[in-house]
């Protein structure tokens, strides 16, 4: 979105989360509060059995409210990603009805994106893995529990050699399919045009 012009960085405009009744044709922001709704950026919801929504967002709640616990009382502050220049998003969990009780799942130096909630019950999503993990760092697949526990490796640390010869993929947009399968958009890091490859994995 197009930012104001010497306005503070907290004053610029954020992503929110929005649902939209196609039979009453009535759209609502999920986050009630004005004030709650621009404390980040938050994208990519799904809904949870439990009348829950996870989204990424760069809120950061708990790693902030650590900070404020630890002795030294130190500032609040947003953990950026390795290039110092963005807010990393991590998932969060809220309140479907009201926005309400907003809470950090993941915590990560780079980026948890995409979640998608499986038919298992467990939260499935992209994470960058940009410190040491994978060989000049990637996206791979990892999984967690509703409630933040379990956080496991999936997919992705040795495949990024699925695409065409010489080019390094990531995994991006994961969605299941009806036979228990995995799709998702393979695609490289950084490419102009968005474009990205299909594929099924098991």
């Amino acid at each position: 979105a197009p930012e104001i012009d010497n306005a503070d960085e907290e004053d610029q405009p954020k992503w929110n989360i929005w649902e939209y009744d196609i039979d009453r044709s009535a759209l609502k922001r999920m986050i009630d509060s004005n004030i709650s709704a621009e404390n980040g950026h938050d994208i990519s919801p799904a809904y949870l059995p439990d009348n829950r929504i996870v989204f990424s967002s760069t809120r950061q709640r708990r790693s902030k409210a650590i900070l404020l616990d630890e002795a030294d009382q130190k500032k609040q502050f947003s953990a950026l990603d390795e290039n110092r220049n963005t807010e990393a998003f991590v998932l969060h969990t809220m309140n479907a009805e009201s926005g309400e009780n907003i809470q950090q799942l993941t915590f990560n130096q780079s980026h948890d994106l995409y979640p998608l909630v499986m038919a298992s019950g467990k939260i499935l999503f992209s994470r960058w893995d940009n410190a040491g993990q994978t060989r000049a760092n990637g996206y791979n697949l990892y999984q967690i529990n509703p409630d933040g526990t379990g956080l496991s490796y999936m997919y992705g640390r040795h495949s990024h050699d699925s695409g065409e010869p010489g080019i390094q993929v990531q995994f991006a947009f994961p969605q299941q399919l009806e036979n228990g399968n995995i799709a998702v958009q393979i695609r490289e890091f950084e490419n102009d045009n968005f474009s990205s490859q299909p594929t099924e994995i098991d």
